[in-house]
């Protein structure tokens, strides 16, 4: 079965999100938390990155990113030569428009000054297509606990150079999940990218947005689980292409 239960998992979460963010769907992939190894997000440069990562990828892990994680990874792939596979999770892994950054600097400050919580609840909307408050405060939860990273955070997005040519020339095998009505780093970011690579797949489960791992994780699970049987089969002709599964659209 792919994924084994004796894999580990090194997971990179995304801004103000703890280890947390994962936990759902590594329960029902029947990851053990022992084998859950949480890289934070917590230093301001993409190549701050490179030797935490080679140091916690020995030689066949999982590796897994959410949104910010997900473009660490992508720009540090040289570090995760030993990976047995990569997954990434609502991906964003082109450069930051300049005219993005003043409205990070105006986050980071919020952040800063504990109105964390508040600004994920006005901008939930933006962030989930769950509607009710449970899942929305669990991620308030996460902001407050992971406030002081907020600087390294935004200045790591606002820097990045971009990591898509690196990913179309890897030959890890990937797979890509985003929501379909993610509107913080929609499908389209990917799509053409997971066409090009040698061993990619997307998964695009429809009605999920941004935090579609949290949104159901079910189906999120499934379409990883799905992805990794696909780009490591020993059948080349199976490593590459959208998922069939109905509920995903690629």
């Amino acid at each position: 079965m792919i994924p084994h239960a004796s894999d580990a998992w090194v997971l990179v979460p995304g801004t103000l999100c703890t280890g947390e963010v994962f936990a759902p769907i590594l329960d029902r992939l029947g990851v053990a938390p022992a084998r859950r190894h949480v890289l934070m997000p917590d230093a301001p440069a993409v190549t701050d990155y490179g030797d935490r990562l080679r140091a916690a990828v020995q030689g066949g892990e999982i590796v897994c990113g959410f949104s910010l994680g997900a473009l660490i990874l992508s720009h540090n792939l040289p570090a995760l030569a030993r990976a047995r596979a990569l997954v990434l999770l609502a991906a964003n892994p082109h450069p930051d428009p300049p005219e993005n950054r003043a409205g990070r600097l105006a986050v980071r400050d919020r952040v800063l000054a504990g109105e964390g919580p508040a600004w994920v609840a006005q901008n939930w909307e933006a962030m989930s297509t769950d509607r009710g408050t449970g899942l929305r405060d669990r991620v308030a939860v996460m902001a407050a606990a992971t406030a002081s990273l907020i600087p390294a955070q935004t200045d790591l997005a606002a820097s990045r150079p971009g990591a898509a040519a690196a990913l179309r020339a890897t030959h890890l095998p990937t797979v890509f999940v985003t929501g379909a009505e993610d509107r913080m780093t929609p499908p389209d970011m990917v799509c053409d990218i997971a066409r090009d690579m040698p061993r990619a797949t997307l998964a695009v489960p429809d009605g999920l947005g941004h935090f579609a791992l949290l949104e159901d994780p079910d189906r999120v699970a499934q379409a990883i689980r799905d992805g990794l049987a696909q780009v490591l089969s020993p059948n080349p002709e199976d490593s590459h292409g959208p998922q069939t599964d109905p509920s995903h659209v690629a």
